[in-house]
């Protein structure tokens, strides 16, 4: 008896350090888990613009690019009109890994973060940066009728195309649907001050580039990106720019674009504030542009 009572202690001891492991595991687990949402968790957006210097932004080979990366780099809070960064390396890297999370799984594994964010950086300004995301297909496709047939004939070169497309009805409903959505957004945009009486979105592909410039500046600042590669992206993302987008506001509002066509209350109300003296800043990156585009 003595012997078998012993046997059923050692057991129930057993079982209490089992679970006593198990439930420490699962807490581990739990606190891991709690720390990667606070640690990935998106910051308010910052709604002044932070500058370096004084003086007016000297024209270089990388000022397109910063005008570029302007909205993305105002709504992070970092400096607009250096090439590096200057917010904490912790604060950049919670960004990076949110952008880079997509791209940290591949045939041969999880990747490492350079190699993830390299990828990221690469979709956004690499050879396909021309070719605008699923997202905004259809408002890239209705801006690019009006900028073939003219503002006038919108409308007519959107059917004119529908019917040699053979699309449906409802389809080309919904396309001229989206082009009055257009329309309605540009003059909320130029009620704000971003785009001038009889100035209109060329392309939406600065959404794009906006976001790969910022990503690229924030790698190279913690070593995720080579620094030759991440200047070369910079330079690539404003000759591309230069060549789109006619003036510095056309620029700006094509990042805003999405939001005011999709009614994205919280980005509109912020935009009405924070954007605006982007343009007007000598010190910004967007004032370099008008500059660079008139010389």
């Amino acid at each position: 008896m003595a012997h078998a009572a012993l046997a059923d202690s050692a057991v129930t001891t057993r079982h209490a350090v089992l679970l006593a492991v198990v439930g420490l595991i699962l807490l581990a687990a739990a606190l891991r888990a709690v720390y990667k949402r606070w640690r990935d968790r998106p910051l308010p957006p910052a709604e002044v613009a932070c500058y370096t210097g004084e003086a007016p932004l000297p024209i270089t080979d990388y000022t397109c690019a910063l005008a570029v990366g302007a909205l993305a780099t105002l709504r992070a809070g970092d400096v607009l009109d250096a090439v590096g960064c200057k917010r904490s390396r912790r604060a950049i890297k919670r960004e990076l890994r949110v952008a880079a999370a997509p791209y940290r799984h591949s045939v041969l594994g999880e990747e490492a973060m350079s190699t993830a964010i390299g990828r990221c950086v690469n979709d956004l300004l690499g050879p396909g940066a021309e070719t605008v995301g699923s997202h905004f297909a259809a408002i890239e496709e209705v801006i690019r009728h009006r900028d073939r047939g003219g503002p006038a004939l919108w409308h007519h070169s959107i059917d004119e195309w529908a019917g040699r497309a053979r699309m449906p009805l409802a389809a080309v409903a919904n396309l001229h649907r989206t082009a009055e959505q257009v329309a309605r957004a540009e003059e909320d945009l130029r009620r704000i001050g971003i785009l001038r009486a009889g100035e209109v979105v060329p392309t939406l592909l600065a959404v794009h580039w906006g976001q790969g410039v910022h990503l690229a500046r924030g790698a190279i600042r913690v070593g995720w990106l080579d620094r030759a590669k991440g200047l070369n992206y910079l330079r690539r993302a404003g000759e591309l720019a230069h060549r789109r987008y006619p003036s510095s506001r056309t620029l700006l509002a094509a990042q805003l674009l999405p939001a005011f066509v999709s009614g994205d209350a919280d980005t509109i109300r912020w935009a009405e504030t924070a954007a605006p003296p982007l343009l007007m800043d000598p010190r910004s990156p967007l004032v370099a542009y008008e500059l660079a585009k008139h010389r």
